[in-house]
């Protein structure tokens, strides 16, 4: 080979190289620092933050500026202004509207426990109640039934996916078994719920009698839901309320318990 050949060669190889040099720099850095952010990931989220990603929808609600103000780290501040335009749709009873901006919110804040507890009970009582009494919109009442329902499933949904960030909160679990208790009349989940809520830290002290009457208003539970009440009964004086003494007096006749 000519010494001018080598030297075209040497020259193009040189240009190959310059041009890929930036891109072998950044791929070296990028495996470098991967380990390292995956550790910083894992630390947030122990600390309790990143633990829900921002969708599309998130970025719809929250605008341009509100979404890069989100990934910047003013996630905090960011849900406090979707909440506030949440009780304005609130005001002008927008259910679908409100919906939307308290799912952004809570995943923006997904351990601000408050915030699940205020959504479902928006959606589970606020709207559902609006559908079920709003005539003028809707003269059928199995339609507005329908519509009650969905928006008590909303509800449901904001609390279970809250549990999901927080399954030690003893508020949200008992929140899920009133709305199964009160507004869908599962006294089975009910009963789940309560029990599961009287178990965590900072539970209620009323929780297991709640867990016990639930569990007595299950047909074919009679027997389980009396030992349950029957050891509530012998703790003495503080548990032996009116609902738990007429619960028992019921159980006693309809399962022939004797005094003995």
């Amino acid at each position: 080979m000519s010494p001018n050949a080598l030297s075209q060669k040497q020259s193009r190889f040189g240009t190959v190289l310059h041009r890929l040099l930036p891109v072998l720099l950044l791929a070296a850095f990028g495996w470098l620092k991967t380990p390292a952010e995956q550790t910083l990931l894992k630390t947030q989220r122990g600390a309790g933050f990143q633990l829900a990603s921002l969708s599309v929808d998130a970025r719809a609600q929250l605008g341009q500026g509100g979404f890069v103000a989100a990934l910047s780290g003013f996630r905090a501040l960011m849900a406090d202004l979707l909440w506030i335009k949440a009780g304005t749709a609130f005001e002008r009873t927008e259910w679908s509207r409100m919906q939307l901006l308290m799912h952004t919110a809570t995943r923006l804040q997904p351990r601000a426990v408050l915030f699940w507890e205020m959504a479902q009970a928006h959606m589970a009582y606020d709207a559902a109640t609006a559908m079920r009494i709003d005539d003028d919109k809707q003269p059928s009442p199995a339609l507005r039934r329908k519509a009650e329902l969905q928006f008590i499933h909303v509800g449901e949904t904001f609390l279970k996916d809250g549990i999901a960030f927080n399954p030690d909160s003893s508020r949200l679990w008992e929140r899920l078994g009133d709305l199964y208790s009160r507004r869908l009349y599962s006294h089975l989940q009910a009963h789940e719920a309560y029990l599961k809520a009287a178990q965590l830290p900072g539970a209620m002290s009323y929780l297991r009698r709640f867990s016990a009457y639930e569990l007595a208003r299950i047909p074919g539970r009679e027997g389980d839901a009396y030992k349950a009440l029957k050891a509530l009964f012998d703790e003495g004086e503080p548990q032996r309320l009116p609902t738990l003494l007429r619960l028992m007096d019921l159980l006693e006749k309809k399962l022939a318990v004797t005094p003995e």
